[in-house]
């Protein structure tokens, strides 16, 4: 069950009656929790709607500092040295970049990223379990939504606002053209079954819940996010579910079923995860994989451009233009003329050639101290919010699959809101 984090202090009484929490005579406070109770949708809209939802939670957190609204016990030191330690290492980087002007935007944009974290924490102290459950179910209404987007496209072939997927095997919804809607649905996966868990207590609903988002997840038709979907669903179950074992097996084998009959009768379906995913299967694996997919052309490049700049990289969102240099025309791959794109897909890769070891090394401090802090808190508190954003993060980190640019507006915001969430409940 989620646990209070009130810091010292009474807060005003709210309108309870509402599904937008109130709070008399706190403007600020009232603004944020409106605010992040939408920000979700802002992900269904695109870059532009995302970024301005980081500007107005910052600007709402300037103006309650200026008046003295902001509660400053609601800093956890720990986490606020460690974000400033990663900023700090950022700035280092940005010395060193290739292309300073391409670099400084996503460098400064951390600030912004720095003040969602802590406005959320705000929240959570500020706040009451049962007004921050408000938030949460309005979150799973949202999610819910995208659901049944999802299955109106694969009935009718569009989604309920006309948009379509131009690939075989993938469904839009939302996103439209971008079909990154597997991203989406994996970053809020996990926080829905929470919801639910906390406030239904028909274990066997639950469990359906579960399996019903896994296989939602497998229609959505991204390999790479029903991988990390599938895997952190099934963590979740095991660690916190309370069902015998048969049950499990039961539910794992109609799982297995299901997909085999879907595979056989959908052949966008089958191209997607069959026949596409033969030649990691056969004799040669994985190396075969990347020597004959872009994927492993964007994987050759990237070590290339970290094996050119070891220690600090080329600078961050300089992947663009280095994977494009002609001294990488020569480089032994099949796919090497594919090799150049906006980022190597991979976020270790990205993390390399972009901020060579001592950005990689700075970002694996600050993550392994805050899964430190984490997994001490949630043994003590048992959240299942802060264990659902803890599994998100932790999958993100994955590697060999393939992943979207960490230091895009889309891909950071969905990992640095379940941060916030993972981070915001550990207590001073």
């Amino acid at each position: 069950q989620a646990h209070n984090l009130k810091v010292g202090g009474s807060n005003p009484s709210p309108a309870t009656n509402l599904l937008i929490v109130i709070k008399k005579n706190n403007f600020f406070d009232n603004a944020l929790f409106f605010f992040f109770s939408i920000y979700p949708i802002a992900f269904l809209f695109g870059n532009f709607v995302i970024n301005l939802f980081l500007f107005i939670i910052n600007f709402i957190l300037i103006l309650s500092f200026l008046k003295n609204s902001l509660n400053y016990k609601v800093l956890n030191k720990s986490i606020f040295y460690l974000l400033f330690f990663l900023f700090f290492s950022f700035l280092i980087n940005l010395i060193f970049s290739n292309n300073f002007l391409l670099s400084y935007p996503r460098v400064l944009k951390f600030i912004l990223i720095i003040g969602s974290i802590i406005s959320f924490r705000h929240l959570l102290v500020t706040f009451s379990n049962s007004e921050m459950c408000k938030l949460y179910k309005i979150w799973s209404i949202i999610f819910m939504i995208v659901i049944f987007d999802i299955i109106f496209e694969l009935i009718f072939k569009s989604n309920i606002l006309g948009l379509k997927s131009f690939m075989p095997g993938r469904i839009a919804s939302f996103a439209g053209q971008e079909l990154n809607i597997g991203h989406f649905f994996s970053a809020f996966s996990l926080i829905f079954m929470s919801y639910v868990y906390n406030n239904y207590k028909n274990i066997s609903l639950k469990l359906l819940i579960a399996i019903f988002l896994i296989v939602i997840s497998f229609i959505i038709g991204e390999r790479s996010n029903f991988i990390r979907t599938f895997l952190i669903i099934s963590l979740f179950i095991f660690l916190i579910y309370e069902i015998n074992f048969k049950l499990k097996i039961l539910s794992f084998s109609t799982l297995i079923i299901f997909f085999i009959v879907i595979l056989n009768f959908n052949s966008g379906y089958k191209l997607r995860y069959i026949n596409q995913f033969t030649n990691v299967l056969n004799k040669n694996g994985i190396s075969y994989y990347l020597d004959n997919s872009v994927y492993g052309a964007h994987y050759n490049v990237a070590k290339e451009i970290f094996n050119d700049n070891k220690v600090f990289g080329a600078g961050i969102k300089n992947f663009r233009v280095e994977s494009y240099d002609k001294k990488y025309d020569v480089l032994d791959h099949n796919q090497n003329e594919r090799r150049a794109n906006t980022h190597p897909h991979q976020i270790h890769y990205e993390f390399l050639s972009e901020t060579g070891l001592f950005g990689y090394l700075s970002f694996a401090i600050f993550i392994c101290f805050s899964f430190y802090l984490t997994i001490k808190n949630y043994i003590k508190e048992r959240n299942y919010y802060q264990l659902a954003a803890f599994f998100y993060v932790l999958i993100s980190l994955l590697p060999l699959l393939p992943s979207g640019s960490f230091f895009s507006t889309y891909g950071s915001g969905l990992f640095w809101l379940n941060y916030a969430i993972m981070v915001g409940y550990i207590k001073k």
